[in-house]
C-alpha cells in the first residue's frame, strides 16, 4: 500500500472517529398514564405535552449535556388507569427500556403502588395524582408537577362565594377509589370552610354511565349545586345531562380535571351552559392554540389542558438534566430541579413549594384559572396568579 493511500485510509479512520464522538446518543424518557377508557383525555394530555417538548428538544439539534449530545426518545405505556398495570408497566421501563426518568402517571391508585419501586430504584418521578399521600417529608425522588385541588380549591370556592350568593347547600360527586377519596375530602373541607353545607357526597364507580339512582338521592336533598370534583369529563358530561333529565335546574362546578369538548360532548351544550369550570391554561390564549396544534399531531382527540403540565414538565426535567451535567446521576438531577425555584413555564410563573402541606418542596404551583362553559366553549371569567 502505499504512503499516500495510507494516509488517506488513516484520514479517513480519524474521520470517522471524529464523527463518531459527535453522534447523537439516545436518552430514554417514560410516559406512563392511564390512556383509555374514561380517563383517557388525561393520560393522553401526558403523553402529548412531553412528545411535543421532546419533538422541540430534538428539532433544535438534541439534548446537551456535558459536551454530548442526545436525542429524546419517549417510552410511553398505557397503566388503564390501574394499579397493576402501572406496576407492570414501570418494572418494564426501569429493567427492559433501562429508563430513568418517568414522566406520569395520573391515577392515585397508579402513583401509590410504583412510587415504592421508583423511590428505591432512583428513578425521577415527575407525576400527577390528587392524593395527599403521594408526598412526604421522605420523597426524595417524585415532583408532582401540578396544582391538586387542596392547592386551587380554596381560590375558586372562594370566589364561588362572593359571587354566587344563592347558593347554600352542595352535593358532591367522586370517583369511588384512591383519587376520589382524597379529593372529595378535600372538596367538603373547601365548601364547608367557606360556609357552604354538604348536603350529599357520592362515590360512583369509574365504569358507570348511569347515574340516576345517585342523582336521584342527591336531588332529593334539595341541593343549589353539584359539584362533579375529578369525574372524568365524559362521565360529568353524562352527569349533567342526566340531571337535566331529571329536573334539576340548579348550576354545576367541576373543580378538577376538565375537558371542555369531552364534557359538553357527553351533556350537549344547552345542558352543560353555565357550568363552572377550572383551567390550567387560557382555551383563547395563543400558547393553548399553538399547543393545542402540536399535540393533534399526537392525537386525534381534543387537547385536554392538563397537556400544559407535561409539557412544562419535560422542559423542566430537560433543563434540571442539562444544569446537572448527567444524564444517569438521578440524585444530581434532582438537587437541580429542587433549586430551581421557579421557572418560566407555557402557562406562566410556575413556584415550587409544598413543605407546610406534605413535608415538602415538591409541589409545584401554577397559575389557575376559573372558567365557564359558554356555547359550548371554555371562557376564563377570572385568574388567579401561583402561591
Amino acid at each position: 500500500m502505499s504512503g499516500f493511500i495510507k494516509k488517506a485510509v488513516l484520514g479517513l479512520g480519524i474521520a470517522a472517529l471524529a464523527a463518531a464522538s459527535h453522534a447523537q446518543e439516545t436518552l430514554k424518557i417514560g410516559v406512563l398514564g392511564g390512556m383509555t377508557g374514561p380517563g383517557a383525555p388525561w393520560g393522553l394530555a401526558i403523553d402529548g405535552g412531553v412528545r411535543v417538548a421532546t419533538e422541540e428538544i430534538n428539532a433544535s439539534g438534541g439534548l446537551k449535556v456535558a459536551g454530548k449530545t442526545y436525542k429524546v426518545e419517549i417510552v410511553s405505556y398505557d397503566d388503564h388507569y390501574k394499579a397493576a398495570d402501572a406496576v407492570t408497566a414501570v418494572n418494564r421501563l426501569i429493567d427492559q427500556d433501562k429508563v430513568q426518568f418517568i414522566i406520569g402517571p395520573i391515577g392515585s391508585a397508579s402513583l401509590l403502588a410504583i412510587k415504592p419501586i421508583t423511590e428505591k430504584s432512583k428513578v425521577v418521578l415527575l407525576s400527577n395524582t390528587y392524593t395527599t399521600e403521594a408526598l412526604n417529608a421522605e420523597t426524595r425522588y417524585m415532583f408532582r408537577v401540578l396544582p391538586t385541588t387542596n392547592e386551587y380549591d380554596a381560590q375558586l370556592i372562594g370566589w364561588l362565594k362572593q359571587n354566587r350568593p344563592a347558593i347554600k347547600r352542595v352535593a358532591v360527586i367522586s370517583p369511588n377509589d384512591a383519587t376520589g377519596w382524597s379529593t372529595q375530602k378535600g372538596k367538603k373541607r373547601a365548601y364547608e370552610a367557606a360556609g357552604y353545607e354538604i348536603a350529599d357526597a357520592k362515590f360512583f364507580e369509574r365504569s358507570q354511565n348511569d347515574f340516576r339512582t345517585i342523582l336521584a338521592g342527591i336531588l332529593a336533598k334539595r341541593v343549589d349545586l353539584i359539584e362533579l370534583d375529578v369525574v372524568p369529563p365524559a362521565q360529568a358530561g353524562l352527569v349533567i345531562r342526566q340531571a337535566r333529565e331529571m329536573g334539576y335546574k340548579g348550576p354545576f362546578t367541576k373543580f378538577g380535571g376538565n375537558n371542555v369538548a369531552e364534557t359538553v360532548k357527553s351533556a350537549g351544550a344547552d345542558n352543560a351552559e353555565g357550568t363552572l369550570v377550572y383551567f390550567s391554561a387560557d382555551p383563547a390564549s395563543d400558547a393553548y392554540a399553538k399547543l393545542s396544534k402540536a399535540y393533534a399531531k399526537y392525537h386525534p382527540n381534543a387537547m385536554d389542558d392538563f397537556a400544559f403540565y407535561f409539557y412544562d414538565a419535560a422542559k423542566l426535567l430537560f433543563g434540571a438534566i442539562q444544569k446537572a451535567g448527567t444524564t444517569t446521576d438521578t440524585d444530581a438531577v434532582v438537587k437541580a430541579i429542587e433549586a430551581t425555584k421557579s421557572y418560566d413555564g407555557i402557562q406562566g410563573k410556575i413556584v415550587w413549594g409544598g413543605k407546610d402541606t406534605y413535608g415538602i418542596d415538591h409541589q409545584i404551583a401554577t397559575p389557575a384559572y376559573l372558567g365557564v362553559i359558554e356555547n359550548g366553549k371554555g371562557k376564563v371569567v377570572t385568574k388567579f396568579d401561583a402561591r
